[in-house]
């Protein structure tokens, strides 16, 4: 049995209280978009997403969700081809505090930070209950066998039914391997952790091969699980500078990413502000009848 303390399990089960400085809460129905960085985020909730994959896993719907983060907007800036990768998935999250600012700066707060970690021991949770079966597959040989382990140790155990590492080569007999034993568990969610933009690229060129119904990129989400990566402490969470305590933990690995990584962001954030806020503002001052004549003409 993988060992854990009652801290670093409350770190990882019970999400952090969202700051309604970032977020906007629970004031609107659920279903609906936002616009954001010409993707449409879904402007939705922790309980929601869970539910929406379990629902698509037990009618065996096809689903391709990405958590969109500061990170995947950059990547999104620089390529266009994974520009097209998450603006065609079946659904997208605002995955921490970067895209909440974003959303603010545009006038159009998001409810919720959807992100993996808070959604991953819902997910297990309502999977069981459910008779969903999830499969991780991604990271470091070992994390995810030990996410895995630790998901039992933490009495959320059942659901997940099968794990495989991430370190193949695509085309490689690894990388069969990998998919086979995917398929072979009978998983209808397969998680993949490959980091950005890999994990979303693999997702949609191999998505004929896989079996599952559901198929998400979650990043670092097994190291957090695993125990090889730890947790921010709730407060920074709340605040949502979880992204400085990563950056404490490896300053090597992340320096980029979220010093130069996220000043590009905030740039990026900006101009997009404005050009939601003169956009709204040109069609506020639309005149009624100009709309009607322009509808009666289609």
């Amino acid at each position: 049995m993988v060992e854990y303390s009652v801290n670093a399990a409350r770190r990882l089960l019970v999400p952090a209280t969202r700051s309604h400085v970032l977020w906007r809460g629970i004031t609107a129905p659920h279903g609906q978009r936002t616009r954001l960085f010409d993707i449409d985020i879904d402007d939705t909730t922790v309980a929601a997403a869970s539910a929406t994959w379990i629902s698509a896993a037990r009618q065996k719907r096809k689903l391709r969700a990405v958590f969109a983060n500061a990170h995947v907007v950059v990547e999104m800036a620089d390529r266009a081809g994974y520009r097209a990768v998450v603006a065609t998935a079946d659904r997208i999250y605002a995955d921490g505090s970067g895209l909440a600012v974003a959303a603010r700066l545009a006038g159009h707060p998001l409810m919720d930070n959807v992100n993996g970690t808070d959604l991953f021991p819902r997910l297990v949770a309502d999977a069981k209950a459910a008779g969903v079966k999830i499969f991780l597959l991604g990271a470091r040989p070992g994390i995810a066998a030990s996410a895995q382990q630790r998901m039992t140790a933490f009495g959320l155990g059942g659901a997940v039914v099968g794990s495989h590492h991430g370190y193949f080569a695509p085309g490689s007999a690894d990388e069969d391997a990998a998919i086979a034993a995917a398929n072979a568990s009978g998983a209808d969610i397969l998680l993949v952790a490959l980091g950005v933009p890999l994990q979303d690229e693999w997702i949609a060129k191999n998505a004929h091969r896989l079996d599952a119904s559901v198929t998400v990129g979650v990043g670092g989400l097994f190291d957090f699980f695993a125990g090889s990566v730890t947790r921010a402490p709730h407060a920074m969470r709340v605040i949502g500078c979880e992204w400085l305590w990563r950056l404490a933990l490896e300053p090597r690995r992340m320096a980029h990413r979220y010093l130069v990584g996220n000043a590009r962001f905030l740039m990026l954030a900006m101009a997009e502000a404005v050009r939601i806020r003169v956009r709204d503002l040109a069609s506020q001052r639309q005149p009624a009848g100009l709309a009607v004549r322009a509808a009666d003409q289609v």
